[in-house]
């Protein structure tokens, strides 16, 4: 069994009732070892017989989800989530084909409605040659339904690892128009490039030249790699009377890594009166001067 599959069923056992239990007990059977519409039949009924209540690990299960599984996030996982990513598992584990069990896999997302897409997508990291489902992560960003988009986009490894760059810059730019905090994607801070800086810069333009608030957080992707000619502006909103502009503004210019922002990074901070924006001050000096600091958390 993979490591990752048991933990997550003694998370779930405490978290249901005995008949939830026997259901997903005899679930598991059948969706290792049955036919692909085995398969669908337990993974669609997963919902309505576990529960859709939060799986709300504790401090200790979720160290050692941590551990099992680096960079997912299991805070918005429900009961059904986990289940449905017990089924999946189940099925490679099983499975004496690669390839059968990845078309098994493929199939409950395309046949799954919007919540089994969603536990899909949150549970696509932790399946065997993940890489294979590139195509359809990619695909799932340009959903027009916010909670399918933020279980692959948010609280999930999957794109910092597999995307290629144009589409997670898509994904952050998707992000950032529809008020996802970008700092909720998963090492983004590893996924910063030119191209995106540039297409959220010009996203600023446009916010201020129809008179329209800019997201706050969009400093963390603009900041770090814009060009030094367009640092004014950046700089500005260091002093805007919103304290979040100023704290993603200077964590932004922490990932600059360039001396050209240390001045006013300094300057900021012997006036700044916000506590969270002093301290985002203080750790960006302190990634300038080369000290390796947590991602930065909305």
């Amino acid at each position: 069994m993979l490591p990752v599959h048991d933990h997550l069923l003694r998370a779930i056992r405490p978290r249901v009732n005995d008949a939830a239990w026997t259901w997903l007990t005899n679930a598991r059977e059948k969706a290792a070892s049955g036919s692909v519409d085995d398969l669908l039949a337990v993974y669609t009924s997963a919902g309505g017989r576990v529960g859709r209540a939060l799986l709300a690990l504790n401090d200790e299960e979720r160290q050692t989800a941590g551990e099992l599984a680096p960079g997912l996030g299991f805070d918005r996982w429900t009961l059904a989530d986990a289940a449905r990513a017990v089924l999946l598992l189940g099925r490679f584990d099983a499975s004496a084909s690669a390839d059968a069990a990845c078309d098994a896999a493929i199939a409950c997302y395309e046949q799954g409605d919007a919540a089994e897409q969603q536990s899909w997508l949150r549970s696509l990291t932790l399946l065997p040659q993940a890489d294979r489902f590139t195509p359809l992560a990619i695909d799932a960003c340009r959903t027009s339904i916010q909670p399918l988009f933020e279980a692959i986009a948010c609280e999930n490894p999957f794109p910092g690892r597999y995307f290629p760059e144009g589409s997670c810059n898509q994904m952050v730019l998707k992000a950032l128009f529809n008020g996802v905090a970008v700092a909720r994607i998963v090492a983004i801070t590893s996924r910063l490039n030119d191209d995106l800086s540039r297409m959220a810069n010009d996203y600023v333009s446009e916010r201020e030249a129809a008179a329209r608030s800019v997201p706050t957080d969009i400093w963390l992707v603009l900041a770090p790699r814009i060009d030094a000619g367009a640092l004014g502006r950046v700089f500005s909103y260091l002093d805007h009377d919103d304290p979040a502009h100023r704290y993603w503004v200077a964590v932004g210019l922490g990932f600059r890594l360039s001396a050209d922002c240390r001045p006013v990074l300094e300057r900021r901070r012997g006036v700044e009166t916000d506590t969270k924006t002093r301290q985002g001050l203080v750790e960006s000096l302190a990634r300038l001067d080369g000290l390796t600091l947590p991602e930065p958390r909305s």
